[in-house]
């Protein structure tokens, strides 16, 4: 039976879009059949697009940056389904490879000369129902920027302390080198069973914390404070009003990807300080 390649790219970008034409023609080439997502169908006038949640395919290729991998990560209706991430973002860690080395990679893929690599996600849910999940990370900010949230940080039932910031990031290891990273937290190895707890510009002399991801880390918004926006992953989801507890912890779902040898750690700490080319 043939394998099913879908092709997920940045949206907006002719330059993306030209490159999303070139790699579905790569995979036809090795006798695959490509499906691009809808908004590169439109844009790079190839025909067969369809919807994300519609494709239901053996490899997703995602052509963009990290924020194009979180979009499919969050959308996929199959999580079985591997991630592919051709990188024409910045950084880029979430991805794999550049889009010269595309071909190659596909064909390792065929020859399943691969490994996989499955990163966990973070469950946040308020009154007992999931909001929502995130690979990388959760983020309470003030609905009005220039107020602080008074926070009340509690881990398996026990209060740990209370403080005031301008904000909080609650980021899996693999978002640690994300937006928690820019907020003085740490960088986490993959294999790690833990959440970095990060808080923005706090009064209190407390930067970040390490805990473990399946030991209920509850945080409330207490009085005299501010209601709080809710974002996973850069999607705002809700408001949080003064009262309100939100709980973080592990998700029993992950999203797996496509890798050629690096890990997650080894990618992220060589993209976090590039070394300097030669003259």
């Amino acid at each position: 039976m043939t394998k099913i390649v879908g092709v997920v790219a940045k949206k907006d970008s002719k330059e993306i879009a030209e490159a999303g034409r070139q790699i579905c023609e790569s995979i036809r080439k090795q006798g695959l059949l490509a499906i691009p997502e809808a908004a590169l169908a439109r844009a790079a006038r190839i025909p067969g697009g369809r919807p994300l949640s519609k494709i239901k395919g053996d490899l997703i290729v995602t052509l963009g940056g990290d924020g194009t991998v979180l979009k499919v990560a969050r959308e996929l209706r199959n999580l079985g389904t591997p991630i592919l991430g051709v990188n024409m973002g910045q950084r880029g860690y979430l991805t794999e490879v550049d889009p010269k080395g595309f071909e190659s990679a596909l064909s390792k893929w065929v020859k399943k000369d691969f490994q996989l690599e499955k990163l966990w996600k973070v469950s946040v849910s308020i009154n007992k129902q999931v909001i929502g999940e995130g690979l990388n990370e959760a983020l309470m900010t003030p609905t009005i920027p220039a107020k602080m949230l008074r926070l009340e940080v509690s881990l398996a039932g026990r209060k740990l302390f209370t403080v005031r910031a301008d904000g909080l990031i609650v980021a899996t290891p693999t978002g640690s080198t994300a937006h928690s990273f820019s907020a003085g937290g740490p960088v986490l190895d993959g294999s790690l069973n833990v959440l970095a707890m990060s808080f923005i510009a706090p009064l209190q002399p407390v930067r970040s914390l390490v805990v473990p991801s399946d030991r209920n880390l509850r945080v409330r918004l207490d009085k005299p404070g501010q209601d709080a926006n809710l974002s996973i992953d850069g999607i705002l989801e809700r408001k949080v009003g003064v009262g309100q507890s939100v709980l973080f912890r592990r998700s029993l779902s992950s999203t797996s990807f496509v890798r050629f040898g690096d890990t997650f750690l080894q990618r992220s700490l060589r993209r976090l300080s590039p070394e300097k080319e030669t003259l």
